[in-house]
């Protein structure tokens, strides 16, 4: 068996609060109902990278695989981003050759022998990994990796190493912000079938973010939030998995985050007048693209989501000068021709931290705006209300003397988190809602800003609204409530033309 492992997901471990991809494969084969649900790892791709994992069905063929992936009779085919660009007059394929040991903080590195541990579990390991680039830009060189060795943190160390780290390595130098996950990706495995000795190929086409970020056009296969099949028809994204309950939040039960904080301060922000054309970026089921309408806007609402948009035609109101598109944002000039006009604002409500690739999302905006036209995003705090990496916390003996505060665990570090949207519900009993979200610090959205083009002219946080039922930490919670910030907002504008 083999999938296409997502970053975030471990393979597999022995003490994982969380499912490892092992495990999903497990329960994927009880739900099929087939009689030998038993799966076995036969490699793994680390958490923070994504690409193919093969698993076994029996120990025998576990451990038959696991010698070809030992033995070099494998041929593993990575994709990478690398921070800077190879000479000119280097060679068509650079090979790099070193011994590896993981030192006492269990980074990998170089060792020279005479500095190598003979035995032991941190013996050195001879390793070669031999690199081809594909395309560069913008400081940045997309290459292909072929693990002739594939030790743990191979290839970190030597990229790392050759002094071109891995966009995103925070542990082995990257220095870009860019970067909401490890650029690394296992494309492609080929082996033996262990009961026929055909050779197998297996792939996992590389991310459309690797292509972009370096000014290359993404071949045709490469995944993004919404992509055509070759029928013409619209894969599932995960905001399709997830719509129903996302529009029985905002509509059918109403959100007063909503209503009274994020609707009326992007509206303010984005100060549009009747007549205007603005585009909505991510624009949902259309809560906000209705209210830009009914300032006399004519609006463009553009999502992944084919789900969401037919619910958002559903609640347009009638004669509202309001289109909605299926579209990825991370491809906005791909779905949309602005013409010569160009837009005269445009906004993003609440989803920037749930797209992949902020930088090709913020220059699409930038390309389609016109000249002296501003973007408006608001958006989860990054420093205050990151999922699973901040949490209310308490203080004091007794309830009418408590402090709350609000505990922060990890901030700089950018990453991808799988979220439950419906918490209380699932820890009920019922399905979980789930989606990702990128976590990246404040610095990261003004860089992607900068490198679009925009000048951030406001940056606003706003708290939340919401009042306590009367008890003994009331005051408190409505104090820390207002003291410390929910969202946080920007305003940024395409500079006028010179």
């Amino acid at each position: 068996m083999a999938i296409a492992k997502p970053v975030g997901l471990v393979t597999a471990a022995q003490h994982s609060r969380n499912p490892t991809a092992l495990d999903l494969t497990r329960d994927l084969l009880r739900l099929r109902r087939e009689k030998n649900s038993r799966v076995f790892v036969v490699h793994e791709v680390d958490r923070d990278a994504s690409g193919v994992v093969v698993f076994a069905r029996t120990p025998e063929v576990a451990e038959t695989l696991r010698r070809q992936f030992r033995s070099r009779k494998t041929d593993r085919l990575y994709v990478a981003v690398i921070e800077g660009t190879l000479p000119p007059d280097a060679p068509p394929t650079v090979t790099i050759r070193s011994r590896l040991a993981e030192n006492r903080r269990g980074v990998a590195q170089s060792v020279a022998d005479d500095e190598a541990i003979p035995t032991g579990p941190n013996r050195p390991l001879a390793a070669v990994t031999h690199m081809r680039s594909i395309g560069e830009g913008d400081g940045l060189t997309l290459v292909r990796l072929r693990a002739e060795t594939d030790h743990n943190n191979q290839l970190r160390a030597h990229m790392a190493e050759s002094g071109h780290p891995i966009g995103g390595d925070r542990a082995y130098g990257s220095k870009r912000r860019e970067f909401p996950r490890l650029a690394l990706h296992l494309a492609e495995v080929t082996f033996e079938h262990p009961g026929t000795n055909d050779k197998l190929r297996l792939r996992v086409p590389t991310p459309a973010a690797f292509y972009t970020v370096v000014g290359k056009t993404p071949p045709g296969d490469a995944p993004a939030p919404e992509v055509k099949t070759a029928e013409g028809e619209s894969r599932e994204t995960h905001w399709d998995r997830v719509s129903a309950w996302y529009d029985e939040l905002l509509t059918d039960r109403g959100s007063d985050h909503h209503e009274k904080v994020l609707i009326p301060g992007s509206l303010r922000l984005l100060d549009v007048q009747p007549g205007q054309r603005v585009l909505d970026v991510a624009c949902g089921q259309g809560i906000l693209s209705r209210a830009i309408a009914a300032t006399g806007a004519e609006v463009l609402g553009v999502d992944a989501s084919a789900s969401l948009i037919e619910r958002a035609r559903e609640l347009r109101p009638e004669g509202a000068p309001i289109e909605f598109r299926v579209g990825d944002a991370q491809r906005l000039t791909d779905t949309i021709d602005a013409g010569a006009a160009g837009f005269d604002a445009a906004t993003c409500l609440m989803a920037l931290m749930n797209i992949e690739d902020l930088f090709a999302t913020l220059a699409g905006v930038a390309a389609l705006l016109k000249p002296g036209g501003r973007f408006v995003a608001a958006i989860l705090h990054p420093a205050f209300r990151t999922p699973r990496r901040t949490a209310w916390g308490w203080e004091g003996p007794t309830p009418e003397t408590q402090q709350q505060f609000r505990r922060v665990d990890a901030y700089l570090g950018e990453e991808a988190i799988e979220i439950t949207m419906n918490p209380g519900a699932a820890s009920d009993g019922a399905e979980a809602v789930t989606t990702t979200t990128f976590h990246r610090p404040i610095s990261a959205y003004v860089d992607a800003a900068r490198h679009a083009g925009l000048v951030i002219e406001a940056l606003e946080e706003w708290a939340s609204e919401r009042e306590s039922k009367p008890g003994p930490r009331a005051d408190e919670e409505n104090r820390a409530r207002r003291e410390i910030p929910m969202f946080l907002a920007f305003c940024a504008l395409k500079p006028p033309a010179t």
